[in-house]
């Protein structure tokens, strides 16, 4: 064996230690050293980590479809059981033909295989190209490659701003400026339409919406500018301080929602439709002193007016959302609407034909719930699917290991209450450490909501890594019945005390020591860690998020209202 030979199966090992956690710190430091200075070595290194990981990841569902065979199989699920009633037609199948569903997929097992070994190459080839980084798009301590550190002049590389959430009737002026639902949008990156509406969710959480014909520039993460055309930009509190630049104005967001429109002589307006805005000219004699816009209120910045004109603001101008706007009056009664902050219903997605992939399960806005935190998923082959039940209800089918929604980044307050209304599916693939993952926070400390494979349901929050164990833990019965349950959380860190509610009734009270105030993504259907059995298999029909610890009146309003929206029998 070659010494070159010999000095890379060495690395490859004192990797897999580090990845198991048993390398030593010397061997740590080398391996660090080699990582920056080795770019074959690096290759290496990314092509041994997506390999493992997408090898782990493929594996599970052939894992898990082998192992719902071996339980379709078991002695007591031979016997034909009288009809019952199920929440969805998958589940009727399932129970009716339960034979054929065994034999079918014996059948197909060998086949699912050899499909998810060839998708597997595929997917292998795809994420190299994506993994395997240059050495010029590493960056230094101090901001710069290591090219640039020696004296080169090799660019830096380009920081992600943000990834395309919608696009409407969309019309490029070129086609290499054409953008694809979920790309992801670099720094620097133009974008020009003549028509049509493209909408970016920016890594801090903002939304913005570009309308055509626009020309617009993703500066940074905190930073655009217009050329010409309108946007309208919701920011949340997280990421204050967004700014767009246009040829007459500097607009700097206080954490709102606003709209900004640029004509072809680069005069200016910006419209507030929520909190606040600071705004300048850019003209060279105009007056730098900044001009305060809040809620309702509109300026202009002329290209040949030394001074801001203020006007009302016009709010129907703007296309803030994509898809059909929902009146009040279409609306659910939803009885409760203060301190409202997330609202999602299946019945209320649009544009998404039955047994089709949900990208974006919309935020409804209604009562205090006036930003709009929508949840996507930018990978189609992890969406959930729309589906309808036998009693003819709307929901989202996640399939127990891949699919799941996650949110943009949203800010926590230390009281939370959220409601979950679900059909749990035939088989459970989750472990009952965590169960099937409804509802999950962002990074420790982290509220959760899962079912187990006995249909009990739990919540509790974690506080992260070193703690003795999970916090506000409550834990209901089992729920016998198979239909649509609504499971309630409620975690008030101010009065100390969490409270578990399975349809109305209350399945128990624990503590709630630490508070969780924090911005976050919040992950729908499953963990966001891919590797953990921690997904939700069946139906969600509703997910309701209250910025408050809900009184006994308010739960039981809202218990009542979902009981009979889902026309649950009473007892359930």
């Amino acid at each position: 064996m070659s010494d070159a030979s010999a000095h890379h199966r060495d690395l490859d090992e004192i990797l897999a230690d580090a990845l198991e956690g048993l390398a030593t710190e010397d061997e740590l430091t080398r391996l660090s050293d080699e990582l920056r200075q080795n770019a074959e070595f690096r290759t290496r290194a990314c092509r041994y980590l997506v390999d493992d990981s997408l090898i782990a990841e493929l594996i599970l569902p052939a894992r898990q479809v082998k192992g719902l065979v071996e339980s379709l199989s078991a002695p007591h699920l031979r016997t034909t059981p009288a009809r019952r009633k199920t929440p969805g037609s998958w589940l009727g199948f399932f129970y009716e033909n339960r034979g054929a569903v065994v034999a079918a997929a014996a059948a197909v097992l060998l086949v699912g295989l050899s499909v998810l070994h060839l998708r597997a190459l595929k997917e292998i080839d795809r994420l190299h190209s994506l993994a395997v980084v240059d050495i010029a798009q590493v960056e230094t301590a101090d901001g710069r490659s290591p090219a640039q550190s020696d004296g080169s002049s090799s660019p830096p590389a380009k920081q992600v701003v943000g990834r395309v959430s919608g696009l409407d009737g969309v019309e490029w002026e070129s086609d290499e400026q054409a953008l694809r639902f979920g790309e992801t949008v670099l720094q620097g990156r133009m974008i020009s339409l003549t028509s049509g509406v493209v909408e970016l969710l920016l890594t801090t959480g903002a939304k913005v919406t570009i309308e055509g014909p626009a020309k617009f520039e993703a500066g940074s993460t905190i930073e655009t500018t217009l050329d010409h055309g309108r946007i309208a930009a919701a920011v949340p509190r997280a990421a204050r301080g967004f700014t767009i630049f246009t040829p007459t104005s500097e607009v700097v967001d206080l954490g709102t929602q606003f709209g900004v429109s640029v004509d072809d002589l680069g005069d200016t307006e910006v419209h507030v439709f929520d909190g606040d805005v600071v705004a300048r000219s850019r003209l060279k004699n105009a007056s730098t002193e900044l001009v305060h816009a809040q809620q309702n209120q509109a300026v202009r910045f002329g290209s040949t007016s030394d001074k801001p004109q203020r006007f009302a603001a016009r709010t129907a101008d703007f296309v803030r959302r994509l898809g059909p706007a929902i009146t009040s009056e279409s609306l659910p009664p939803l009885p409760v609407v203060k301190d409202l902050g997330v609202w999602y219903a299946a019945d209320l997605v649009s544009n998404i034909t039955l047994n089709q992939p949900v990208s974006s399960w919309r935020d409804v806005l209604v009562g205090d719930n006036e930003f709009p935190d929508d949840a996507w998923q930018f990978e189609e082959g992890r969406c959930p699917l729309l589906v309808e039940d036998d009693a003819d209800r709307r929901a989202l089918r996640f399939n127990g290991w891949s699919t799941y929604l996650e949110t943009a980044p949203m800010d926590t307050s230390d009281r939370q209450t959220v409601f979950v209304v679900y059909a749990a599916g035939p088989a459970n693939f989750a472990t009952d450490h965590q169960g099937g993952i409804l509802l999950k926070y962002p990074t420790a400390p982290s509220l959760e909501v899962a079912v187990f494979g006995d249909r009990s349901t739990h919540g509790w929050v974690w506080p992260g890594p070193g703690s003795d164990g999970n916090v506000g833990v409550v834990r209901s019965a089992p729920v016998e019945a198979s239909g649509v349950t609504v499971v309630a959380y409620t975690y008030d860190a101010v009065a100390g005390r969490s409270e578990l509610w399975n349809n109305g009734v209350s399945q128990g009270q624990s503590d709630a020591p630490i508070g969780f105030k924090q911005p976050g993504q919040r992950y729908i259907g499953r963990h966001p860690d891919l590797n953990l059995a921690a997904a939700f298999f069946g139906n969600i029909y509703e997910v309701l998020i209250y910025d408050a610890a809900l009184d006994s009146e308010a739960m039981a309003a809202l218990n009542g209202y979902l009981a009979e929206r889902y026309r649950i029998p009473p007892g359930s």
